[in-house]
């Protein structure tokens, strides 16, 4: 009887038994697809290189230029307003005083003007009066030496005229000094009344008393109301922005080469999902303190703080949580550029 090695048949796999295996199996497609689904639902999606941020928020505080007592407010919380809108109005007693001593100041000096011109045009009539008497008194004096030449009259009447014309030569010699120093007080006096403008103060009156908004956006805290007493810087609102185009971020330090300063990325909004795009405008450093529940308190993370730029037309609300990628494909953020 022959010997022959013994040798097992191969075993064939039938399709029932491979589909029996794999539906054996079926928890770990739940969970891979599950973990799948949950990346695909995250703000974030599949991308690699992501980062946290917020839309920013800013706020912009209603202050008086002068103290006074807050006679009535117009808005309030959660108001709309526009630029240059009235927010409220002051009542600004020292400011009203000061306008009554600057009028009371502003006659004092038009009384001045007044009393300096009368007192240029008396010296002046002065001046002419004693030039007229000089031009006499030399008349006489030559007549007078025509007459002693003749020996009609005595030497002593000529004589008697030469110390009048020695005075009245002097008096002369003083007006043109006197008449300028006058004439320099008035025009300080003049340079003084032209400065003040009862029209301008009432103006700047106006404007210290009103509290007006110096940006668009909504009211975001009411600090005072009507009859409180506010200091001069005082806010008496708090005004935030109604948009934003601007995105604020945070870059860990083991990840600041994945985007640069005027690169372009992808902002999603983490509640919307809706997808925007922007580019980098500033990188600068930056650190963060851990959250509490990371159990690692009072840690700090070092980085980098991104400022993103939407393009035009895209705004978001101030505050809204956003996830920024760079402009890449996933393929390229995983297994970078071919």
């Amino acid at each position: 009887m022959t010997q022959h090695a013994f040798k097992r048949s191969t075993l064939r796999h039938r399709p029932r038994h491979l589909f029996r295996q794999l539906f054996n199996g079926w928890p770990w497609f739940i969970w891979l697809g599950a973990a799948i689904a949950v990346l695909l639902l995250l703000p974030g999606g599949m991308h690699r290189i992501r980062f946290h941020g917020v839309a920013e928020r800013t706020y912009e505080y209603v202050s008086p230029l002068e103290s006074g007592r807050l006679k009535s407010l117009f808005v309030a919380l959660g108001d709309p307003v526009h630029e240059g809108q009235l927010i409220g109005e002051l009542d600004n007693e020292s400011l009203a005083t000061e306008l009554l001593m600057d009028q009371a100041s502003l006659m004092k000096t038009h009384d001045k003007i007044h009393s300096i011109r009368y007192e240029v045009e008396s010296l002046k009539l002065e001046q002419a009066k004693a030039a007229a008497t000089l031009k006499t008194l030399e008349a006489g004096w030559k007549r007078t030496a025509e007459l002693l030449e003749r020996n009609l009259v005595l030497e002593q009447e000529i004589e008697d005229l030469q110390p009048q014309i020695a005075a009245t030569k002097e008096v002369l010699a003083h007006y043109p000094n006197l008449i300028a120093q006058l004439e320099e007080r008035l025009k300080v006096a003049e340079r003084d009344a032209a400065l003040f403008n009862s029209d301008d103060l009432r103006k700047l009156q106006a404007a210290q008393c009103r509290l007006e908004a110096t940006t668009a956006g909504v009211v975001a805290e009411v600090l005072h109301q009507a009859g409180d007493v506010i200091e001069t810087g005082d806010p008496v609102v708090r005004i935030s922005n109604v948009s934003t185009s601007r995105i604020i971020a945070f870059m860990p330090e083991e990840q600041r080469m994945d985007l640069g300063e005027g690169e372009r990325c992808r902002v999603i909004a983490s509640a919307s999902r809706e997808l925007y795009h922007g580019r980098v405008k500033t990188v600068t450093a930056d650190i963060r303190k851990l959250p509490v529940f990371t159990g690692f308190g009072d840690q700090i993370l070092r980085g980098r703080r991104i400022v993103i730029e939407l393009d035009a037309g895209a705004e978001l609300v101030p505050g809204e949580q956003v996830v920024v990628v760079p402009d890449l494909s996933i393929s390229e953020q995983w297994f970078g550029k071919k």
